[in-house]
């Protein structure tokens, strides 16, 4: 054999031998880029962010519009945004470009200096949701995953009804929230209620922290929301509670149109899902007389 024909054969047998690592290897990721958490591409997880977009968000023309397709995609990034000083909280999205949703999560974990405490949420929990054209394309760093569409469907309506609601600590936290928001507005009038009281409160969600409360007699309906874990007693005093009281009377709206720039008020179609979800999926709560919300 030639030393050129030699030379030809080695080199081809090094290609043949190199050709499986490549085809195997993963592109590595760009300079900067954060690797997705894992727990974020748990099919575990992904099933209850729809989940929740599905009690709280989709329409009934969503979902016929999606549920034809093979596959539902959902594109997973780790966002890595200035924090303050001691913040480690970790900070991704999920975007659904099917449904031009976007969701924004956040695993809490910082420390409080002035009471030397570390707040730390055990998981990531929906923070913001947001809608609007997506990509054809995935943008940069996004981990795609696809999950076959009928099993999305099986599950979505095995747990249509799922419940989990708060238990008589969270609900005492959340009557002292209410309690402390009513007095800063001038509303409320608690002590002086001498008639037997019912109140809705919506089920809970393990990837949110945020409740929804309506009041029969009142016709208010109360917005809880926190950084934590709602339902973990242990940082409770370490962490406020944002209250919102939405006055079914005199804050709401065909579109928020109406009162751009605003977040007093709620639209008829967000208040329908809520009571829905309050009355329907909720736990009912009889308030004695002469007992504070």
């Amino acid at each position: 054999m030639s030393l050129r024909k030699c030379f030809c054969f080695v080199f081809s047998l090094a290609l043949v031998l190199l050709l499986p690592a490549c085809r195997t290897t993963p592109a590595p990721e760009p300079a900067g880029v954060s690797a997705v958490p894992p727990e974020l591409l748990e099919q575990s997880y992904l099933f209850e962010i729809v989940r929740y977009l599905y009690r709280w968000q989709l329409d009934e023309s969503e979902v016929e519009r999606i549920v034809g397709q093979k596959q539902f995609v959902l594109w997973v990034r780790r966002l890595d945004p200035r924090l303050d000083p001691g913040d480690r909280s970790r900070l991704a999205e999920i975007l659904l470009p099917q449904l031009g949703i976007t969701v924004k999560v956040k695993q809490a974990d910082y420390t409080i200096d002035e009471l030397g405490v570390t707040v730390k949420s055990p998981d990531f929990r929906i923070t913001r949701i947001s809608r609007g054209q997506l990509p054809d394309r995935p943008p940069r760093a996004c981990t795609t995953v696809k999950v076959d569409m009928q099993t999305m469907r099986d599950y979505l309506f095995r747990t249509r009804s799922q419940h989990d609601y708060p238990g008589p600590a969270l609900i005492e936290r959340l009557r002292n929230a209410l309690r402390k928001e009513a007095a800063k507005q001038g509303i409320l009038a608690t002590n002086a209620l001498t008639q037997e009281q019912v109140v809705h409160v919506a089920p809970l969600s393990p990837v949110a922290n945020d409740i929804w409360v309506f009041w029969e007699a009142g016709r208010k309906l109360f917005y809880f929301a926190s950084d934590i874990d709602l339902a973990n007693p242990a940082v409770w005093e370490h962490q406020s509670l944002m209250v919102h009281i939405f006055d079914l009377d005199q804050q709401v709206v065909v579109s928020h149109e109406e009162a751009p720039g605003s977040n007093r008020f709620l639209t008829r179609y967000q208040v329908s899902r809520t009571l829905f979800n309050c009355i329907i999926f909720g736990q009912r709560i009889v308030v004695p007389p002469r007992t504070q919300l």
